[in-house]
């Protein structure tokens, strides 16, 4: 082959790998942008999806966006939503730890690999809060009674095996509780949780911080200890670990973002990109640091095998915790 003919062949070649990826760098949506949550108005998700869509119309994406709450099932509805789409990029979802853990304890089929994971956007821990005039007095207190009656006091989550429930189970299992006869109570939100504690329905709420603090601060709830590795920043800084009262449990409730199953390189491509920048503006970050959210960032490939190595994690914890179902 001549150096003429080879040179021709390889701008040949160029041109086709040019137009290979050309879509990747040049798909835009078209139509409104959806971003579900599966959980009602008002909690640490849907802050986070309303956080997300301001975001995405003030970075002037050139179509509009809305928030769409499609709360029940453990994210389940929200998902089965997603999906009807089909492999349509103008649909996101917020996704939480039950998108690895319904198929796990067998509530719902659908999970991480039925999805396509874009990223993961942050990650928060778990405080265990009492009402003020709870017969509790601290964490200490709460492990003594649960050791003496598994049954002695009630705990508010959001689902079964959701990262609160997680929490929950961590930190008793660490205390050497009867997990097998505590008392879980489930919600469709962490609002609902906070709520059913103030009314005086429940003993226990499992919360994110950032969700409890303000009833905190009023004078109706105590924070008892907070999931943790070290004590949280600011305000929340009072509050103890479990470490520090003797309980060596850590555990974290991470938020991710996915699209439709199938989702196509470009359109994968475009929510990287979008989404990468968007933890970086000076609104999310102010966000996170009120809230007291880690900065967890993962783009689409390695969310993808972070929750293969959670689903692998989470499956082993929750078979102990008796709440797997056989396959």
């Amino acid at each position: 082959m001549s150096s003429h003919s080879f040179q021709r062949l390889a701008c040949a070649c160029c041109a086709v790998l040019a137009c290979a990826v050309a879509p990747a760098a040049d798909w835009r949506p078209s139509r409104p942008i959806e971003v579900l949550v599966g959980t009602p108005p008002g909690g640490p998700l849907d802050e986070t999806a309303r956080l997300i869509q301001a975001l995405l119309e003030k970075r002037n994406i050139g179509v509009p966006s809305t928030v769409i709450n499609k709360p029940g099932g453990g994210h389940a509805i929200a998902m089965t939503y997603l999906n009807q789409r089909g492999a349509d990029g103008h649909a996101i979802s917020m996704a939480l730890t039950n998108l690895i853990t319904n198929r796990i304890i067998g509530s719902h089929p659908l999970t991480y690999s039925d999805v396509t994971p874009l990223a993961l956007v942050s990650s928060e821990y778990i405080g265990m809060s009492v009402r003020t005039d709870s017969p509790v007095t601290d964490g200490r207190d709460l492990v003594a009674r649960l050791r003496a009656n598994p049954e002695a006091l009630t705990f508010a989550i959001t689902n079964r095996a959701s990262g609160n429930h997680i929490a929950a189970g961590t930190v008793l299992k660490a205390a050497g509780v009867d997990l097998k006869k505590v008392r879980f109570v489930s919600f469709k939100g962490s609002a609902e949780t906070t709520l059913a504690v103030l009314g005086g329905h429940v003993d226990v709420a499992m919360a994110t911080p950032s969700s409890a603090w303000k009833h905190v601060q009023g004078g109706k709830m105590r924070m008892l200890a907070v999931s943790s590795p070290r004590r949280l920043g600011g305000e929340i800084s009072v509050v103890p670990t479990w470490r520090e009262l003797g309980i060596n449990a850590v555990s974290s409730n991470w938020r991710s973002v996915v699209g439709a199953k199938g989702l196509p390189a470009a359109q994968i491509a475009y929510w990287d990109q979008t989404l990468a920048a968007l933890v970086k503006t000076p609104e999310w970050r102010a966000t996170a640091e009120r809230n007291q959210w880690e900065d967890e960032y993962l783009n689409s490939a390695d969310t993808y095998k972070f929750m293969q190595e959670e689903y692998r994690h989470l499956e082993a914890l929750l078979t102990e915790l008796g709440d797997a179902k056989s396959p």
